[in-house]
């Protein structure tokens, strides 16, 4: 029984880090410090979406691994955040998080049982319709006017702070430095990938004559952030691999703003979508290079 609820506990924890692909508990738990520091609705809205999401995933008994590693917490948890982000709280905003922490459990592990790169795209997906359907009158009062004009608080320096912040929908530069401490702990060169993957989003944003408010909170950064983390490494492929995401992430995010959309992390889904063949290519590449060499060395 004790080894059950440490398990749980775990897992529940890494759901927290998995929201920028960390699969570490004491990640997750800065996190949560963070998501805490700047709102405690928010980080209550969190704790209670991934609480759900761990227990569906639980009683529907899928991969105890996938479980363990924090797989269907972080859709979850983002997917509260939201919600609070967006509305009001009311008894229609806590029915619709437990519905849809659920619903982003059982888009995940479908995802999972077919291999298919999900990454947030079960987030993305559920807070879409919830936005939509929470829109009609009397069901929830909006908290900003516009859903794609995200965190309005500002500082003067440090936009990576605020890039990282906004992948959780947090604006002060406290957070989003948490944020990276925590990505840094678990992979120091994930988060330096993703420190230099701001800086060309906001190159990018600069050179499109973009919003120059919008750049500064982050709004076309967060994305780069995690295209930064998700294809970081050793090679030096990997460098050119985060350049061409980034630069599909940055122009997706500037589209989909102009016409009004809420863009969450579907720019970062959309260039991860677009980078899989690649990644495919190249992982078959180097098998066959490796079994030729192999064969003719026996």
């Amino acid at each position: 029984m004790r080894d059950q609820v440490l398990a749980y506990i775990k897992a529940f924890f890494r759901g927290f880090g998995q929201i920028m692909l960390q699969g570490n508990a004491w990640t997750g738990i800065l996190f949560i410090g963070a998501i805490l520091y700047d709102s405690t609705l928010m980080g209550f809205a969190g704790i209670l979406a991934n609480v759900v999401g761990v227990a569906t995933a639980k009683i529907l008994k899928y991969d105890e691994e996938h479980i363990s590693n924090g797989l269907f917490g972080f859709n979850a948890s983002l997917f509260g955040v939201a919600l609070v982000f967006y509305f009001e709280a009311n008894i229609w905003i806590w029915l619709t998080l437990i519905l849809g922490s659920m619903l982003t459990t059982l888009m995940m592990g479908f995802a999972l049982k077919r291999n298919l790169p999900a990454f947030t795209f079960p987030f993305i997906a559920v807070t879409w319709i919830s936005l939509y359907i929470l829109s009609i009158p009397q069901l929830a009062m909006p908290t900003v006017s516009q859903h794609f004009v995200d965190i309005q608080e500002m500082d003067d320096f440090l936009i990576e702070g605020h890039a990282f912040g906004q992948v959780i929908f947090q604006g002060s530069l406290i957070a989003g430095l948490i944020f990276f401490l925590g990505v840094f702990m678990s992979n120091p060169m994930a988060a330096l990938y993703a420190f230099a993957a701001v800086i060309i989003s906001i190159y990018l944003s600069h050179y499109g004559h973009e919003s120059e408010t919008m750049i500064s909170n982050g709004t076309f950064s967060f994305n780069a952030v995690l295209c930064g983390i998700a294809l970081s490494g050793t090679r030096v492929r990997d460098g050119l691999y985060v350049l061409i995401a980034v630069v599909i992430a940055t122009y997706c995010d500037h589209v989909l703003v102009h016409y009004g959309w809420t863009t969450l992390t579907f720019p970062f889904v959309v260039a991860m979508w677009a980078m899989e063949p690649v990644k495919r290519l190249d992982k078959w590449i180097v098998g066959r290079f490796e079994e030729t060499f192999k064969s003719r060395l026996s």
